[in-house]
């Protein structure tokens, strides 16, 4: 796949400004008119490469398709390189195996051989999970609204969040100034007070709907 960011020799991040001067500037320097007879035939090429660069990249939802392909065009090439590099590892490992080698090893145990595998696919599930998150930034920076996949990781940092506020706010309420300060803000202040019924009447229903299910459930058994 042509990458018409190295043909019009700007970054990823330019604005349109910028690639209509790159493409004004590279226009001027290889127009086969401008050319000796010789150099012509390589001219003509290049400007056509030039033309095609300059047509997607000047044009924002050409360049939001082209931007999308040559990313995921990165990424299986990344992919494929990974897989070339753990195969190539692969091989010579069992070349050594194979070989008589004056310092063979013990073979490896069935807990070993486990903990290596269970080591390898963590480190590909980080890799794969890294990848995402570069290619959400990206597509984040064009524009783009992408969601973040929910991860076990993802579900236990917001519930670290969710303990680490839901501790600061007993203390908060525990500690006697705040606690004197927030009981007379809520006697004060109707909209924090109608806040707080809300909230109230929120969990009173959640709680009562649990109660239901386990009820309903024990009555069953």
């Amino acid at each position: 796949m042509k990458n018409y960011y190295e043909i019009l020799e700007v970054s990823r991040n330019a604005s349109e400004e910028i690639i209509e001067k790159a493409y004004k500037v590279l226009a001027k320097k290889y127009h086969p008119d401008l050319q000796e007879e010789q150099n012509k035939k390589q001219a003509e090429e290049k400007m056509k490469l030039i033309n095609e660069a300059y047509e997607v990249l000047s044009d924002t939802n050409k360049r939001k398709e082209y931007n999308i392909e040559l990313e995921n065009e990165e990424k299986r090439k990344t992919q494929e390189q990974q897989v070339n590099n753990y195969n190539r590892e692969n091989r010579y490992e069992e070349e050594y195996d194979e070989s008589d080698d004056e310092y063979d090893t013990e073979p490896l145990t069935k807990k070993q051989i486990k903990e290596q595998i269970k080591q390898e696919r963590k480190a590909q599930k980080e890799c794969r999970e890294e990848q995402e998150r570069q290619y959400a930034r990206y597509m984040r920076s064009l524009g783009y609204k992408v969601k973040e996949r929910w991860t076990l990781k993802r579900i236990s940092r917001l519930l670290k969040t969710i303990a680490v506020t839901i501790i600061l706010l007993l203390i908060i309420w525990i500690f006697p100034p705040t606690h004197k300060l927030l009981i007379q803000t809520y006697e004060e202040n109707s909209i924090i007070r109608a806040l707080v019924e809300v909230i109230k009447a929120i969990f009173v229903g959640i709680g009562n709907a649990i109660d239901s299910i386990f009820k309903g459930i024990f009555n069953k058994g």
